[in-house]
């Protein structure tokens, strides 16, 4: 009793500091509805002003942000189950994150960079008798603390010399902080007894707050000026996660998916940027962003439940520079999204001669958004 009601209050915290800063930190969780990439991502402000690219001097940066997103598209592989819609049985994820960010600049090449996530996740689902007949639709949450994210940053070329053309490299770890064993009360039909009964059991894989293990962000970020206005810029991502599965319990009936998997996460970004007001600080970002989950992790088997796919989508952004301050916003559109067959799901398509693929659940657009001081 007393977790679910510190949640309770986790959650009412959570959503007015978001409805005050409606901001998010560039070093925030990302996802996409039920293909979850958790944890610190790459940051999404580098495309906004110049001088992050020239280097800055040392010293202290903080950040704040929001980022936000509503699942409820099912997918097998690319191609949408629209039939969910119809019967009113898909799920909807509704997931908001709160990112805190602290940097500091050792030189005007190397920075390090603590990342703290706080997400607030909703899930509604319904449940159904052995016919398939609706009964009732019901929600689970979780909130609190993600998993903490250190990275260390260095420029390839010094930034002083003004470049053309530059790229940032990094490497750091993310520690299990989060919770991957949040539970929640779920609704259950029993045949026997044709009722419905209140369970308690671990919340779905997409809304647990944590991996359940320790993982290798690696990051990398660079541009080329095309004009004195106008450049491009090349983003991404990707979490090394070396544990196979966390031990938590999904209560699935695929014996092969009977934990949750601990799997790698990915984000690759690339565009134009151009200086609208470049006196002022403001300038526009246009280009494409995809993310995701892998079948198969770099290290380590790659057992357990998971949804492994991807969502590409349109991302125009915004950016503007006053003084110390800078601000982010970036709305990225999914125009293609790939659930693809998981290891569990050819592990049973082996063991019964009857092909399995599982579904997931994407969203349509996601926003990002995000505000940093250098002191």
């Amino acid at each position: 009793m007393f977790g679910r009601s510190f949640n309770r209050q986790l959650k009412f915290i959570l959503w007015h500091a978001v409805a005050a800063a409606s901001i998010a930190a560039p070093h925030g969780a990302f996802a996409q509805g039920c293909v979850a990439a958790r944890g610190a991502g790459i940051t999404d402000a580098h495309t906004g002003a110049l001088s992050d690219q020239e280097g800055s001097d040392s010293g202290l940066e903080t950040s704040l942000g929001y980022r936000w997103f509503k699942s409820g598209r099912h997918y097998v592989g690319d191609v949408e189950q629209t039939i969910r819609e119809r019967q009113q049985t898909q799920v909807k994820n509704n997931s908001n994150f709160l990112d805190l960010g602290i940097s500091y600049a050792v030189n005007q090449r190397l920075r390090l960079a603590l990342a703290i996530p706080f997400a607030v996740h909703s899930r509604s689902q319904v449940v159904r008798d052995t016919a398939g007949n609706n009964l009732d639709r019901f929600a689970t949450e979780s909130s609190g603390l993600g998993d903490l994210r250190l990275t260390g940053d260095i420029w390839i070329l010094d930034p002083k010399t003004k470049r053309r053309w530059n790229m940032l490299v990094g490497a750091g770890f993310s520690a299990p902080t989060g919770n991957p064993r949040v539970k929640d009360v779920f609704e259950v039909y029993d045949s026997a007894t044709r009722r419905i009964y209140a369970r308690d059991q671990p919340v779905d894989e997409s809304i647990q707050l944590g991996i359940g293990g320790w993982g290798i962000p690696i990051e990398f970020y660079g541009f080329v000026k095309l004009t004195s206005r106008l450049q491009a810029y090349a983003e991404g991502f990707y979490s090394i996660t070396p544990k196979n599965t966390n031990g938590v319990p999904t209560n699935r009936s695929n014996p092969f998916e009977a934990t949750i998997s601990v799997a790698d996460s990915y984000m690759s970004r690339a565009g134009v940027n151009f200086n609208v007001l470049p006196l002022d600080g403001v300038s526009a970002s246009l280009g494409l962003r995809i993310e995701g989950v892998p079948v198969h992790d770099l290290v380590g088997s790659s057992e357990g439940f998971r949804r492994p796919g991807y969502a590409m989508s349109i991302e125009p952004g915004l950016s503007a520079q006053f003084g110390s301050w800078s601000l982010n916003l970036f709305t990225p559109v999914a125009v293609y999204r790939n659930r693809l067959q998981s290891v569990s799901d050819k592990e049973q398509t082996a063991a019964t001669g009857v092909y399995q693929h599982g579904d997931a659940a994407f969203a349509d657009f996601s926003i990002i958004s995000s505000i940093s001081k250098r002191w």
